[in-house]
């Protein structure tokens, strides 16, 4: 589970879009019986008048469920999780509410809190953005789901195997383009420009290319990481074929390379 906060001024206005968007629903009121944006933010005012100092006097935090997680929820689910986000961040005696919104599938909370206690004392905010998230994956660990964690390592394995695709396609158009027997590494970056396959040279300071990048369906690479197997006396070895050296160009030539 994500979680997401910051400090913020004017929340009746953020108050009032949560509330009034499509597929959006109240499940929890702390202290305040306000119906929209506008009401329940002079409810706040009540506390906030007793401090002046504090300019961003709400907070607004985002829970966000991984998305299976989320579809399964009941209200009752989600009033539970609000209630064990807010203790954990120690605002559960300040007023707040507490919307769902369930569009495009992917069902979440907002939660926006007075930031100001009955007492007039403001909350402490410092890394509060890190501390949302830190609690919100505590909550989400307590209650068996998927951890925020989690989702990034699924991601990252996810983008590991897109680009393991991705560079087994370069190395395809690579190979089909050697067998044009392009002169120079210009011809060579036009034939792969039109198999969809953008060459991107580094130059160092002197003006030279000592290497490039491809970039292939919004994705950019080291032409250095893809590689291929071959045997060499029996054994299995990784050879990067996309290397200045195996198009016959050195990386650093008696003058520039016309790149343009």
């Amino acid at each position: 589970m994500v979680g997401k906060g910051k400090s913020i001024k004017h929340g009746g206005n953020g108050m009032d879009y949560a509330i009034k968007k499509d597929h959006a629903e109240i499940i929890d009121k702390r202290n305040v019986v306000g119906e929209n944006g506008q009401e329940i933010k002079n409810e706040f005012k009540v506390f906030q008048d007793l401090n002046h100092r504090c300019e961003n006097n709400d907070i607004s935090f985002v829970l966000s469920p991984e998305t299976k997680n989320g579809s399964k929820l009941t209200n009752q689910d989600f009033k539970e999780i609000a209630d064990d986000f807010l203790k954990r961040m120690k605002l559960d005696k300040h007023q707040a509410i507490v919307i769902k919104h369930s569009d495009k599938k992917h069902t979440h909370l907002h939660i926006y809190v007075n930031r100001i206690d009955s007492n007039g004392v403001a909350y402490k905010d410092k890394h509060i953005g890190y501390k949302s998230q830190k609690m919100a994956d505590e909550v989400a660990q307590s209650r068996g789901l998927t951890r925020a964690s989690e989702v990034e390592k699924l991601h990252k394995e996810m983008e590991k195997l897109n680009h393991k695709e991705l560079k087994k396609q370069i190395l395809q158009k690579h190979k089909a383009v050697l067998e044009h027997q392009p002169k120079d590494f210009k011809t060579y970056r036009e034939l792969m420009k039109s198999s969809g396959v953008e060459i991107k040279p580094t130059i160092n300071k002197t003006g030279r290319m000592q290497g490039y990048k491809v970039q292939f369906q919004g994705v950019e690479l080291k032409a250095s990481s893809i590689k291929e197997s071959i045997k060499i006396n029996g054994k299995s070895k990784q050879i990067s074929p996309l290397t200045l050296h195996s198009l016959g160009v050195k990386t650093q030539p008696s003058k520039a390379l016309d790149l343009a």
